[in-house]
């Protein structure tokens, strides 16, 4: 779905908390929460809504979408997705000829097995996604 311009003239339910509501800040282009007292700033195209007051690293940020929030911080599945797929069209073909062939075959098989879980989870991991 595509965003949508946030306006400072609407209440909007808080990302953080999920319970209360977005009020617009008085004289500034912020909203404060009535629960949860984070206070979250616009970007200047104003279609993304970051969380101003935070001790975490790397900024919260939303877009509206209509009826809820989506979460702008991408996950490590999504980083990693298209080297994933890769590894998990990859790692059988190329591992299994040199496991077969190999005079210590199940310590690579053992590597193969655990490198095709993880990858299979990953994928499992991003496919339950919304």
């Amino acid at each position: 779905m595509k965003p949508e311009k946030i306006d400072l003239q609407v209440e909007y339910p808080c990302p953080r908390c999920k319970r209360g509501r977005l009020q617009a800040i008085v004289l500034t282009e912020a909203f404060g929460c009535d629960r949860c007292s984070q206070i979250f700033g616009l970007s200047p195209d104003g279609l993304v809504l970051e969380q101003l007051s935070t001790s975490y690293p790397y900024k919260k940020a939303w877009q509206w979408i209509g009826g809820n929030w989506r979460d702008q911080n991408r996950s490590l599945t999504d980083n990693y997705f298209p080297f994933i797929l890769v590894a998990l069209a990859l790692i059988p073909p190329v591992w299994l000829p040199l496991v077969l062939q190999s005079r210590s075959g199940f310590g690579a098989l053992a590597i193969t097995v655990v490198l095709t879980l993880i990858v299979l989870i990953f994928w499992l991991a991003r496919r339950s996604r919304p």
